[in-house]
């Protein structure tokens, strides 16, 4: 997440059209600006019945194939590309109106939101922004996938992936958070093998999916006729999903992040542990803009991030 002094809103209620990229539905989605300390929350307003709910760690109910919160008439999935979006830009708070149970998967990566969201432009609430500092090391495994969060002054993370399919292989890229460097992989799309598809739709997920939201790789290679956007497409993708789960932390974590082929369900349990044991890992703080050093003011840092491409 983009550290700020102050927390931050959206200037402007922006909205957004999709189909969800498991459920197939079409959804309408607005996002409002919220006051100070409200965090970022998500309400079904097809259900008159349902509650805002709050986008933390506790309230993830499922990270099959996507990040999940929420129960029942309340629940909304595949928020990890809007999370990221929030968090890359360093929006603390913000009302999600839905009416369907997943976000719209628009062109499979954070692109989209983020435009809309500089567009809308943001609101400096001069209310202190929250920030934790890890204490001390976190290691996460299940199998060969790993995360390990190590303390520092700093947002770094160094994530690999490693597939069998040639046209992805392994990859790897380190990342030091700042806006100009989350605009470099805000559109990385999400990706999945052909041989894949036919097996998740028997078990109705992905019934949304398609070419123009999605890499779709098959035997000879990506299937999509405008290629990667970028050679490394795939882990970018993957460390967008990271910044996105890791946003469920609700404030940004100074910590060097490794991650090696790890996914929604260890991010999750990673970002569990750390806020079931606060006392032990984490030290809050509000950050001071004069010695943090990848810290800088938002509105400074628009007109030098290179943001042409979300224009």
């Amino acid at each position: 997440m983009l550290l700020s002094q102050n927390q931050t809103t959206l200037l402007n209620t922006v909205s957004f059209t999709g189909k969800g990229l498991h459920s197939g539905r079409m959804v309408r989605m607005t996002v409002k600006p919220a006051a100070a300390y409200s965090g970022i929350q998500f309400q079904r307003v097809d259900s008159p019945s349902s509650l805002p709910v709050r986008a933390i760690a506790q309230r993830v109910t499922s990270t099959a194939l996507s990040t999940t919160i929420g129960t029942g008439s309340e629940s909304v999935s595949t928020i990890e590309h809007l999370m990221s979006a929030f968090a890359g830009l360093g929006i603390s708070n913000a009302l999600v109106e839905i009416d369907a149970p997943e976000v719209p998967i628009m062109d499979g990566s954070s692109a989209a939101f983020v435009r809309r969201f500089l567009s809308a432009g943001l609101k400096d609430l001069m209310a202190p922004a929250k920030a934790y500092r890890l204490k001390q090391s976190v290691v996460i495994k299940d199998g060969d996938k790993v995360l390990r969060l190590e303390p520092s002054d700093r947002q770094r993370i160094k994530c690999s992936i490693e597939f069998k399919a040639a046209v992805i292989g392994c990859q790897s890229i380190d990342y030091i958070a700042s806006l100009e460097n989350f605009l470099t992989i805000a559109d990385a799309r999400t990706f999945c093998n052909l041989s894949d598809v036919k097996a998740m739709r028997e078990q109705g997920l992905a019934l949304g999916g398609g070419l123009e939201n999605a890499i779709v790789i098959a035997e000879h290679g990506v299937m999509n006729e405008e290629g990667l956007r970028s050679p490394d497409e795939f882990v970018r993708h993957k460390l967008l999903d990271l910044i996105g789960d890791f946003a469920l932390l609700g404030a940004p974590l100074l910590a060097d992040v490794y991650a090696h082929k790890s996914g929604h369900a260890l991010h999750a349990k990673a970002v569990q542990t750390l806020i079931n044991e606060a006392d032990e890992y984490l030290e809050e703080f509000h950050p001071d803009l004069s010695d943090v050093a990848l810290s800088m003011a938002l509105n400074q840092m628009l007109p030098a991030a290179g943001i042409a491409n979300y224009a």
